[in-house]
């Protein structure tokens, strides 16, 4: 019997501490995160007085930077996403780029941007299910900010492909994940109404 309380004890310590170890890893990636997205302000600067903004260039030693940001008040969402030539743009890893992107600035923009829900600290598009008609987001993108209403809301069979009736005059944004419901996919359509 006094055997059985060291392993138990040994195995509630070994618990205790990979529980710890994941939440203490998760913090840091979050204060990275928040980090890569204060520096994507910072590094831009203001040239002749205009309001053309270039991004400073990277130096070797420094982290790829993020391409824009994601804001959706809402849910407390800030985040960034990076080019989508970049190994950094990867589901498993950030909010990811996808392909078929044209990017806010031209016309007929359509952004496409996904990331896991569910649980975890790269379940970043966990709280989208909570998002409904009217709501706001914002990308800042090149130091420009594009704002974003939502329209439409909407699910879809899970099957590599997502089907978006808009208007190709509007600037576009969709967001996807996982539904809570199985195999299946949620989408979020938002127009855009401003850039400043």
């Amino acid at each position: 019997m006094n055997e059985k309380k060291p392993i138990s004890l040994l195995i509630i310590i070994f618990t205790l501490a990979l529980f710890c170890s994941y939440h203490i890893y998760y913090h840091f990636v979050n204060i990275a995160n928040d980090n890569l997205v204060r520096n994507y302000y910072d590094k831009s600067e203001v040239v002749n007085n205009s309001q053309t903004s270039v991004k400073k260039l990277n130096t070797e030693n420094e982290k790829e930077e993020y391409l824009g940001i994601l804001t959706i008040p809402k849910i407390n969402l800030k985040t960034g996403f990076y080019d989508i030539n970049s190994k950094n743009n990867n589901v498993n890893r950030n909010v990811t780029l996808l392909k078929d992107s044209i990017m806010p600035g031209d016309d007929g923009s359509i952004v496409y941007l996904a990331a896991h829900s569910g649980s975890g600290p790269l379940a970043y598009f966990k709280d989208l299910d909570k998002l409904t008609d009217n709501d706001n987001i914002m990308v800042n993108y090149h130091n420009h900010n594009y704002n974003y209403i939502i329209s439409s809301i909407y699910e879809m069979p899970k099957n590599g492909e997502i089907i978006v009736n808009r208007n190709i005059n509007e600037n576009t944004l969709v967001l996807t994940t996982c539904s809570k419901n199985e195999n299946m996919q949620l989408i979020i359509l938002a127009k855009m109404i401003n850039a400043t």
